[in-house]
């Protein structure tokens, strides 16, 4: 008897390891999280159980997954099934070089690279499973890497900044500051709630990619629910919030981008930018170059575009055309000869 004691509560063990395997995959419902358990423990996992006798026998397991082995898994209607939200007993371990791959990858494939959501989706993924105190050697060795790109940035950064950075990163929490934006004339800082996925450097400055949850300032409270990308050095007064990250950072939008660069351009190749997933690249018969493809930040590809001056004209997307010819017309204004802004054209507004 002793014996087949010890197998039921072996059972028990592999039912729920069956389950956390599951949602390690993906969402899933608690359908597919009993055909989990009996794909890998055969059809009597749950005594022959059904219906609601089955579904509370999952529930049991799900209790224990929680209460004893420390893996928060919850039902999440915005994934629209059950996900690992945190881990308090960490389900992975690996050794130093490994996360020395990680820190690299993070630094190799930045905001600024192709398939950046992808890749760093997986590292994050193998975040939350590791240890607090392994994602701090992950961040000492991307520390180590960056050769302490602060003393570069041409702002002043604040330490605390800094450092709760650090630490809203390391335990994957949401952060809340002050941000002093250009764009508001009255030169007030507005309060940003934020969670935050990337650090990173780029153009002389260091930026956090996050995505805002909230910003309220004398205008009143806005929810914009899309990624941010802030300059360090214009955070202030930031506090690491209790609340977690989600386990998958939500979907960057993406934007088509049509543009034709001049044959004096293009008879030499086309640029890829890191701003700009290019698609496709059709070669016109006098020299120039069609180019498709998509962005997640019309700030920074029509940045990137205005490079090339008049030998380079977007075509599309919608929104892509629309940022272009805000940005074009309100430079031409800048460099009217006359009232009647006769050298607009020269400036090539479309």
């Amino acid at each position: 008897m002793p014996r087949g004691k010890r197998e039921s509560h072996w059972l028990v063990i592999r039912r729920c390891l069956a389950i956390i395997r599951r949602v390690q995959r993906g969402p899933a419902s608690r359908d597919e999280l009993i055909k989990a358990v009996l794909t890998q423990e055969g059809a009597d996992a749950y005594g022959n159980a059904q219906g609601d006798t089955l579904y509370r026998r999952l529930e049991n397991d799900l209790q224990r997954i929680r209460n004893i082995l420390q893996v928060d898994v919850y039902f999440s209607r915005q994934e629209g099934g059950y996900i690992i939200r945190d881990t308090w007993l960490p389900l992975l371990e690996l050794p130093d070089e490994d996360l020395a791959t990680i820190a690299w990858l993070e630094e190799t494939f930045d905001i600024e690279s192709p398939q950046h959501d992808a890749v760093y989706g997986l590292l994050g993924r193998l975040r939350l499973y590791l240890p607090p105190e392994r994602r701090g050697e992950i961040e000492r060795q991307r520390t180590a890497l960056t050769i302490d790109l602060r003393t570069r940035d041409q702002d002043v950064i604040r330490p605390d900044v800094w450092d709760g950075l650090t630490r809203a990163l390391n335990e994957r929490r949401r952060v809340e500051f002050d941000y002093l934006s250009p764009w508001y004339e009255d030169c007030l800082p507005r309060r940003h709630v934020v969670e935050p996925y990337k650090r990173y450097f780029s153009d002389g400055h260091y930026y956090l990619r996050g995505w805002c949850l909230a910003i309220s300032g004398p205008e009143g409270e806005r929810r914009p629910g899309s990624y941010i990308h802030y300059r360090l050095g214009r955070i202030s007064n930031l506090h690491v919030l209790p609340q977690k990250l989600p386990s998958s950072p939500p979907p960057a939008p993406s934007y088509p981008v049509v543009y034709q660069l001049a044959p004096q351009l293009a008879r030499s190749g086309v640029t890829r930018h890191p701003e700009i997933t290019i698609l496709e690249i059709e070669q016109r018969d006098d020299g120039s170059a069609l180019v498709r493809g998509e962005t997640d930040s019309l700030f920074w590809a029509v940045r990137t575009l205005l490079r090339y001056g008049p030998n380079c004209r977007v075509l599309g997307g919608a929104e892509m055309l629309a940022e272009m010819r805000h940005t074009v017309t309100a430079m031409a204004r800048q460099y009217e000869t006359n009232e009647d802004g006769d050298d607009v054209c020269a400036l090539g507004v479309w």
